[in-house]
């Protein structure tokens, strides 16, 4: 990232700046008007589009968002070089949502506006890029995985014990790999039916102000497509609560906004059934007895568990993708 003149910058804005606290994805401002966020955008494009749908959400009438404060110019930003900059209010603290299914529903449907918002934005970026970027991702993670499993193999096949389970776990591993990669690649997916999003929706990213339920963040410059968004949502949502019912407030209220297809339901299901802990654990555990280290399986065994619950949210939401709607032929997920 270019170095660039924060004073420079700040002239461009109507508040008076005191003091800036740099931290590691902004800079805080103390100034005359209130605490300023300053976030710096390595991609101009990503700015643009990302001030655009928040414009649109507000337009839309939902209005507990951070948006970009205007220069003395007018301009929702700044271009320094070949980066942008923007300023937002700074919140000082949101209140933790209550966990209640009308709570979930309302915090679908201010998603599925978001995506919209996303979707019918001026600045487009192409979707299907990103979706093959994941792609890209999944089969190379999955190769890496492949090799780990004949190394280890060769390696440790005449274990007993501890090695000797881990090592039966990687086949049904790469499978769930593998299945994940070609719901990823399915027929039903039209180019034209996917667009891009943030990489990550996080439970962060909502708060309570005023008792209104506020959208905050989405300052990174990393994007993937929407149903990721959802999938890591849900499966987040679900590993903390356990509570289905809260699952489908979630989705009532992004399909009352913005119905989901069954290509929809396909991505989610592809995102969701990748085993992250599982292969994350698996692959530190195989690594460090391939170093001659000590390993402790609890890691496994305890992301063993947290799969354990999203393979229920898996079955449920495939179950609710099965509901009759309005697309034509398809396979079952």
């Amino acid at each position: 990232m270019d170095k660039i003149d924060l004073s420079e910058v700040c002239r461009n804005y109507r508040a008076r700046v005191i003091r800036v606290t740099p931290f590691d994805d902004c800079y805080l401002l103390e100034t005359n008007r209130g605490p300023k966020e300053l976030h710096v955008w390595p991609r101009v494009d990503v700015m643009r589009w990302s001030f655009a749908w928040r414009e649109r959400l507000a337009r839309q009438g939902f209005r507990e968002v951070e948006r970009f404060i205007r220069t003395r110019d007018a301009k929702p930003y700044v271009i320094a070089g070949k980066q942008g900059v923007t300023m937002t209010d700074h919140v000082r603290k949101l209140e933790k949502l209550p966990p209640e299914k009308d709570t979930a529903y309302q915090c679908g449907r201010v998603v599925a506006m978001m995506h919209l918002s996303q979707q019918e934005s001026n600045v487009l970026l192409p979707g299907v890029d990103y979706l093959k970027q994941e792609q890209i991702k999944a089969e190379a993670e999955c190769a890496r995985a492949k090799s780990l499993l004949e190394s280890y193999r060769a390696r440790f096949a005449r274990e007993k014990g501890e090695k000797r389970w881990v090592g039966s776990l990687m086949k049904p591993l790469l499978e769930r790999m593998e299945r994940s990669i070609a719901m990823l690649g399915s027929e039903s997916i039209a180019p034209d039916a996917v667009s891009v999003s943030h990489r990550e929706l996080l439970g962060d990213n909502f708060g309570l102000m005023n008792g209104k339920l506020y959208l905050r963040g989405f300052f990174r410059p990393s994007l993937s497509v929407q149903q990721r968004d959802v999938a890591r949502y849900l499966r987040d949502l679900y590993v903390e609560c356990r509570d289905l019912a809260r699952i489908d407030s979630f989705l009532d209220g992004y399909e009352e906004i913005k119905p989901l297809s069954y290509a929809d339901y396909t991505l989610m299901l592809a995102f969701m059934a990748r085993p992250r802990e599982v292969w994350r654990s698996v692959e530190a555990y195989a690594n460090r007895v391939s170093d001659s280290k000590e390993a402790s399986v609890a890691g496994i065994e305890q992301a063993l568990q947290t799969q354990q619950a999203v393979d229920l949210l898996l079955r449920h939401i495939a179950e609710r993708a099965e509901r009759p709607r309005s697309e034509t032929d398809y396979e079952p997920l």
